[in-house]
């Protein structure tokens, strides 16, 4: 019998393989490509030289705005970071704290990080492990199993969606 991490496991490394290859290559015109006005992005601060805001309303609209790569990539590179750092980590981070890339490479290699410490965790991990109960950025505490599967779900759902961006902007989008 397969055990539930040994899925979990499969899955979170096969979707980030799977959205590794369709990175490869990407340039930043591509990266902050908006196929629609109106679109969420990745933008430069407004007053502070160098750095980057991802834009995000906290009552997001109803239908939410279209998004580019660039804000897809780093949603989930911050969801797995935050996810990381409540459930498993200090818990002191939020959001706001990150520091946001502002280019493709920068970005592909902010959410090749963010994976690492969920990988470790998952290398070890146990089906007993993913039931206990973790603190969460969200408030109630969550187990770690469900705090894996969000983040493979993520990684799935976005990573299909960057995949489809990139076919769409080649196509001449």
């Amino acid at each position: 019998m397969v055990s539930a991490t040994n899925v979990l496991r499969r899955q979170w490394r096969e979707s980030g393989d799977r959205l590794e290859r369709r990175l490869a290559g990407m340039s930043d015109a591509e990266f902050f490509w908006e196929p629609a006005p109106g679109c969420w992005t990745v933008r430069a601060h407004p007053t502070l030289p160098g750095r980057w805001d991802i834009d995000y309303d906290w009552t997001t609209p109803e239908p939410p705005p279209l998004t580019t790569i660039a804000w897809r990539l780093v949603h989930l590179a911050n969801g797995n970071w935050i996810y990381w750092e409540h459930a498993f980590g200090p818990g002191v981070r939020m959001f706001p704290d990150l520091v946001v890339p502002g280019s493709a490479a920068a970005a592909r290699a902010y959410w090749q990080d963010s994976r690492a410490p969920v990988s470790d965790w998952l290398e070890r991990a146990t089906d007993e492990s993913l039931r206990e109960l973790r603190p969460s950025h969200l408030g109630e505490p969550r187990s770690a199993g469900d705090v894996v599967l969000a983040l493979v779900d993520e990684q799935t759902h976005h990573g299909a969606e960057i995949a489809l961006l990139r076919d769409l902007h080649r196509a001449g989008g």
